[in-house]
């Protein structure tokens, strides 16, 4: 069985992200969540994040800026699940897949 890998992240309240996501309601942006969970699963593949590809994703409750979030994956040969949480709710789960 692979080794489950486990990653945190915080966005400062200060990030210039939140600038116009959304004005007195900031939250993640999707899209940067995305990013942290292509560059962790890259670098533990040491590949490239443009070497993944996205095969499915969905949102399910919004981050807000200094909110602790985990991200869980396990890699397989050419492809893996991940989740992203904060203590008890789901914030996203999909999977990634690369060539082999």
């Amino acid at each position: 069985m692979a080794e489950v890998v486990v990653r945190t992240l915080s966005v400062p309240a200060g990030h210039p992200v939140f600038r116009g996501h959304f004005p007195g309601n900031p939250i993640v942006p999707g899209v940067m969540l995305l990013e942290w969970v292509t560059r962790e699963v890259a670098q533990a593949l040491d590949r490239r994040p443009s070497a993944l590809r996205v095969r499915e994703t969905k949102f399910f409750t919004p981050l807000a800026p200094l909110q602790p979030a985990t991200l869980s994956f396990e890699l397989g040969a050419t492809r893996c699940a991940f989740d992203i949480q904060c203590d008890a709710a789901r914030i996203a789960r999909g999977i990634l897949e690369w060539d082999p």
